[in-house]
Order: structure tokens, then sequence, then C-alpha cells
């Protein structure tokens, strides 16, 4: 098994992988991107083709390429060794090929399930109200009602037991945990029996559960909508419904529509709205915006809810504007959901999508409607109601300019609506204040930045210098000594440094180190050297990449230099306070030496300033 990992693995090129995901772009040796796992606005997630690991600096996420596709595609190891094996060409061994994680087996088994329901709905005298109800009530073509994979588990809620267990040999418990089936002291039922059953697919085509609709003559006794529980497959924050038949519309038109419901979103793909999806609510969850901008940036709400008055709505669209997402709205026009105009007024509702309001010109027209904005009271309401909305807007620009306009469509001045803005976002900064007095100060200092620095361009460039004494003097740090420990033992062996080769021999307490001081980008250390200019161009030749190390090294013993000078300092004041003159007028003289040495090597930096 490790052997075929590796295999795979050494066939794999992580840039062109992750490439594949989000925007890389060239710099220096490595790549960069805007990080797929936190929202950000300046690039800190890092590819190194050199040592095939990616490493985020905002929000530590690193790992390589098994490692990404768990955490962007929450695939499982096997999975993603599957995959990346079939990209490769490499034939998986019979025995390693059929061990399977959890998550495998619990996808077989809501595909079969998903088959028998469908199978009940079309070709079973069983499903045949179902069916009618579909057809006749919903309005589904058989194609669509195909497409989606739509079902029925009938009203024996022995029926699907029977089939998982008996004929295709699954275990009760897989079939509980899977949330199929739920346990009543003595016996189990089917949590979906007399339902009509839309399996839910993830974006990459698994079936991660089922949503469950009574027939008519049900609803009064039982819930309409019933749902797969939270699962290890199954997680309602993570899915958007349709998307795996919709995503490529979605990539060709550039913009999503989202709805809030299966039929809302089936009902509307039949009438030709290809480029949509369905949340399982009306707010937008962090994975949700995530994984829908990796498509669209560009999004069309056609939701059967008050915008205004809906907080976890308002917090959705919050979350997407700061995933730099524009977000639209469609007005229904007097219909209570899409599902209802899309089968009532197709063309009507085509006409909604295609002419979509900016979200907050229609909140803020939505709000302005229901009040009478030319007495006090009106005023009054409008304000209470849309001030703590725009002091939710992420963006101070896009915040100013509907400031302006609430206050044109209110005829008052508009520093009126923004003292409003600011006293609200006040109070809300009060309340989320908190401090935590022990915590400590994580900053790296000076001294480790410049350290991690000078390991970096030397692995990057020549490695041999770190067995030059002097070199060796200058790194104090734990990291740094015990770096230089392991590669005194890999060039007793190696008689050229290979940096993947070295990594993957490292003990693991290392790696993560090694690949941050390897991968780091000079921003850090120029943050604290304002006045020096550093390039990821100053890498690629042997001329400036001695100047730069030059200039690092002469930054060390400057440190070197001041620490001296500060202990000389204390002990001069102690001389002055006790009247020793003899230990002072020495300490002075080693001051004074120290001080011209300090400026002249402070004269010489400033000659090995890096400007490019």
């Amino acid at each position: 098994m490790t052997d075929e990992v590796e295999e795979v693995k050494q066939k794999t090129d992580i840039v062109s992988l992750i490439g594949e995901y989000i925007d890389l772009k060239k710099a220096g040796r490595n790549y960069k991107a805007l990080c797929p796992f936190h929202s950000e606005k300046t690039p800190s997630f890092n590819v190194s083709p050199e040592l095939q690991i990616f490493k985020c600096f905002g929000c530590n996420e690193s790992g390589d390429a098994y490692s990404f596709l768990q955490k962007y595609e929450g695939m499982d190891f096997y999975e993603a060794l599957r995959f990346l094996a079939d990209k490769a060409q490499v034939k998986l061994s019979a025995t390693n090929y059929q061990m399977r994680g959890e998550k495998e087996r619990l996808y077989e088994i809501n595909s079969l399930a998903a088959r028998f329901y469908q199978y009940i709905l079309l070709k079973h005298p069983l499903g045949k109200n179902a069916l009618s109800y579909l057809k006749k009530i919903r309005y589904l073509n058989l194609n669509t009602i195909k497409t989606f994979q739509l079902g029925y588990s009938p009203e024996t809620s022995d029926a699907i037991r029977k089939y998982l267990m008996v004929k295709k040999k699954y275990k009760l418990d897989d079939l509980i945990k899977v949330g199929i089936l739920y346990s009543k002291p003595g016996f189990v039922v089917d949590r979906f029996s007399d339902r009509v059953v839309f399996p839910l697919f993830d974006h990459r085509e698994n079936i991660v559960g089922f949503a469950g609709r009574t027939l008519p003559q049900k609803e009064t006794k039982l819930a309409k909508y019933i749902n797969t529980p939270e699962t290890p497959i199954y997680h309602k924050s993570n899915l958007l419904y349709g998307l795996n038949l919709t995503k490529k519309e979605i990539k060709s038109k550039k913009e999503a529509v989202v709805v809030e419901g299966e039929l809302d979103l089936i009902s509307s793909w039949q009438v030709g709205i290809k480029n949509i999806v369905a949340l399982k609510g009306s707010s937008f969850t962090e994975e949700q915006v995530r994984l829908l901008s990796r498509f669209s940036k560009r999004l069309i709400l056609a939701l059967d809810t008050d915008l205004a008055g809906n907080e976890a709505a308002r917090k959705g669209i919050a979350q997407a504007e700061l995933q730099g997402l524009e977000v639209y709205i469609s007005n229904l026009k007097g219909f209570k959901d899409p599902d209802e105009m899309a089968r009532k007024n197709p063309e009507a509702f085509r006409s909604a999508i295609a002419s979509p309001i900016a979200v907050w010109d229609f909140i803020i027209n939505s709000v302005y409607s229901k009040y009478k904005s030319d007495t006090g009271i009106g005023k009054a309401n409008i304000s209470r109601e849309l001030v703590p909305l725009l002091a939710d807007i992420s963006d101070s620009i896009v915040q100013a300019h509907y400031a302006e306009v609430v206050a044109r469509k209110l005829k008052v001045p508009v520093s009126a609506v923004i003292d409003q803005i600011i006293k609200v976002k006040k109070s809300k900064d009060e309340k989320s204040i908190k401090i935590d007095l022990s915590k400590k100060d994580d900053e790296k200092s000076r001294r480790k930045l410049l350290e991690e620095r000078l390991i970096a361009l030397s692995f990057r460039h020549n490695a041999k210098i770190l067995l030059d004494k002097n070199i060796r003097s200058l790194l104090k740090s734990s990291l740094a000594k015990k770096l230089l420990l392991e590669f005194e033992k890999y060039s007793r062996k190696n008689t050229k440094f290979n940096a993947l080769k070295f990594f993957q021999k490292l003990p693991s307490e290392l790696k993560e180190g090694f690949s941050q001081a390897f991968i780091q980008e000079q921003s850090s250390l120029t943050e604290d050297f304002p006045k020096y200019k550093y390039s990821w161009e100053s890498e690629e030749n042997e001329t400036s990449f001695q100047k730069e190390i030059d200039l690092v090294i002469t930054e060390i013993n400057l440190l070197k230099i001041k620490v001296k000078l500060k202990k000389i300092s204390e002990k001069i004041r102690q001389f002055e306070r006790k009247k020793q003159k003899t230990k002072l007028r020495e300490e002075e003289q080693k001051f004074a030496k120290l001080s011209k040495k300090y400026s002249e090597l402070k004269k010489e930096s400033k000659n090995k300033i890096v400007i490019y």
C-alpha cells in the first residue's frame, strides 16, 4: 500500500492539481493564490513545486496533494488515492483498491437505495399515486423525474430494509448510520416511508442523503419535508442541491440562480433555468458560499423569504459579499416561491431571473415601501430597519453609497444616516470585544525572521554554506539548530542537495518548520524592515542571491551588536550610580568601540539594499 501511495504521489504534480481548482500565479520559485480555505483579499496561499506541498500563511492550512483533496473536496484518504491514481494512470492492486473507507460504503448504500426508490416510483404499482402527484400536481415531466432520479419510498416500511440487508447484504448498523433507517424500541423504521424521495448529490456525483416529501393526503398528519440527519457523509451546511447537474451551466453563464428547495430548483430547471442551485433553507453558510464561488462570482437570489426581516438570509448575503461575490435579487412579483411562478407563469419567471436588482437596492426599496416616508414615525421605522443592515455591509465604499441612497429617499442629510450607522457599529463592536489578558504576543522576533530567511536562501541556492562555521554561529533558534543537525547527516550521504528528498527524510516535528521557512515569502521580513525592498526575482541568479544573503547576515550582526550595547548601557548606568569610575570608563570604551562598529555595519547595510 505504501509503495502505491508514494508512486501516485510522485506522479502527481501538485501545482497542476491545485491549479485545476484555483487560480495560481507564479511568484518566483513558488505559486500563489487567494486561500481557498479562508476569506482573504491578499494572497497568502503558496504552492511549492520543489517540495510538492501547499502552505497558507493566513490560516496555516498545509499539506500535500492528498490532504488538499481531503480538505478542499471533502474526500477521505482512499477517495483521494483512487482519484489521483486514475489521473496518474497508476493501477492500484486489487487488495488495496478494495480497501474502502466508511464514506465509500455509505455512498454505495445511498446509491442502491436511490435506484430502489426510483424503481418503485416508475415501475411498481406502489408508486402509482406518487408518480401521479409529480406529473399532475407538480407538472414534472418524465425526463425531469429521471434526470433528478426522483423516487418513492413505499408505505411498507420493511421494503428498503429487506432489499439492502437481505438482497444486498449490508449491515443494519450501516443503514442506520447513513440515515435511511432509524430505530425504535423493538424494530427499525424506514425514515422516508410513504414519501416522494429526492436524492441529494454532492458536486462530485455522490449521493450523500435524501429529502422526503409527503403526498398531499398526508400533509396535515406529518411534517411536509424531512431530510437525512447529519451523517459521516451528509452535512446540510455543505450541500448545494442540483450543483452536480448545473455546475457546467453556471460556469458557462458566469452566474448562479439560488433558490430554497428541491421543487423550486426542479421546476425552474424544467422551464429552462439551468444555471441554478438550491439551499437547504434561506441562508448561505460559509462552506456553501466558498463552494459556489468556484463556479461563479455573480449570484441571483430567488428566495421565498423576506430578506430585510430574515437575519439568517442577510448573514448569508454578507458571507457571499465577503467572498467577493456580486449578489442580486429576482422579484417574484406576487408568487409565493419560484416553484409556483415557474409552473404558473414561466415567461414572467424567466424575465425576473434575467432582470435582477442589486441586493441592497432591493432590500432598501422593500423596507421603504412598508412605511410612509413623509412622516417622522415612518422615517424612524425605516431608519430602525435599514441602519443595522447598512452597518453590516463590509465594503465601506458600498456602505457610503447606500447611506446616500437612504438619505436621499428620506430627504435627510447623509451625515445623519452615517452618524446612525457609526452608532450601530460602535454598539456591535462593544458587545463583541473580548480581551484575553493571558494571551501572549506570538509575533516572530526580528532575529527569528532573519534566521528563517537565511535558512531559506541557503536551502534554495547553496545549502553547503550552512556548513560554514561563521554562518552556523549566526543561527541560534531551536528550529535552525535542529535543521542544521539534520543537514549535516544528509550531507554525509549525499553530495548534491535535493530539497524534496531532504524534506521527506526530516523527522515529522521538523517538516512544518522547514516547509514554512522554505516557502515563506519576504513579506513578513519587509514588514519588520520596511526600508528594504526584497523581490522573489532576487533569488533567480547567484549575484542577487549573494547580495541578499550578505544583507541578512549584516542585519543579524546588527541585532547582535544592539543586544550587546543594551547590556553595556545597563552596566554604565549601574557604575554611574555606584560611582565606580574605573569600571565605568572601561564600559564606556567598550560602548564607543561597539557603537563605531555598529555605525560601520549600518552604513555597509545601506549599500547592500536589494532594490528591484
